[in-house]
């Protein structure tokens, strides 16, 4: 069976092939981080969207996202996670990125993303 990090993982990764902004914000905290670029990030999720919406229009509505290798480190209510993410578009040769995302359970037993970075270590110095 799949970590529930990993499932929350794939339904974000599908909502931002199609878009679905709505379903992508109930995957995140109030108080969440996106890495837009290195040096660059969004702060909340009404920050967040509107980075996901932006970015849906750079990369021209055709944003392909998926992971191709996970672990997740958990201890307590908090999980680190690890991942290989491939990232693609139709102007945009896929590249790996060696991603870090931080998930948090919540009092409801969910656990949503605190942290997520798809540029891992490359934030690194900038």
């Amino acid at each position: 069976m799949n970590h529930p990090v990993i499932e929350q993982i794939k339904k974000a990764d599908q909502a931002i092939v199609t878009e679905d902004f709505d379903s992508l914000m109930n995957i995140y905290t109030e108080d969440a981080v996106l890495v837009i670029e290195p040096g660059k990030n969004a702060v909340g999720k009404a920050a967040i969207r509107k980075a996901f919406e932006a970015i849906a229009v750079y990369f021209k509505n055709g944003l392909q996202v998926k992971q191709q290798g996970l672990e997740v480190l958990e201890s307590g209510n908090t999980a680190l996670v690890l991942a290989n993410t491939v990232i693609s578009a139709p102007t945009y040769s896929e590249v790996t990125r060696k991603a870090t995302y931080v998930f948090t359970k919540n009092a409801q037993g969910i656990w949503l993303c605190s942290i997520d970075n798809s540029y891992g270590h490359e934030i690194i110095g900038q």
